[in-house]
């Protein structure tokens, strides 16, 4: 197992950003401690979450997970995802 998180580090540190999928019930376990050795080591960190259902039960991020992101990009509609990504990406760099 060590072996799996080292490597999984090192290409973390590799990274110039980090892009996370929020999708499902709760984040990725995995992927919020990617996150976390991210965005301590100054990279910038984007989020998408485009699923519902976690809203659906009025339940928001951890603010200790969504505090990380340069930007959250939330949409559930697939067009407007894209508009909204493409206007971010036309207006700031990574």
């Amino acid at each position: 197992m060590q072996m799996i998180f080292q490597k999984d580090l090192e290409e973390v540190m590799k990274a110039d950003i980090l892009f996370m999928i929020l999708d499902g019930r709760v984040p990725d376990e995995g992927a919020c401690v990617e996150l976390g050795i991210a965005y301590a080591n100054d990279k910038r960190c984007y989020g998408l979450k485009t699923d519902s259902r976690s809203v659906e039960k009025d339940l928001d991020l951890n603010p200790m997970i969504s505090g990380c992101f340069v930007k959250l990009f939330e949409n559930m509609d697939g067009d407007k995802l894209i508009e909204e990504l493409e206007q971010y990406l036309a207006d700031n760099e990574l």
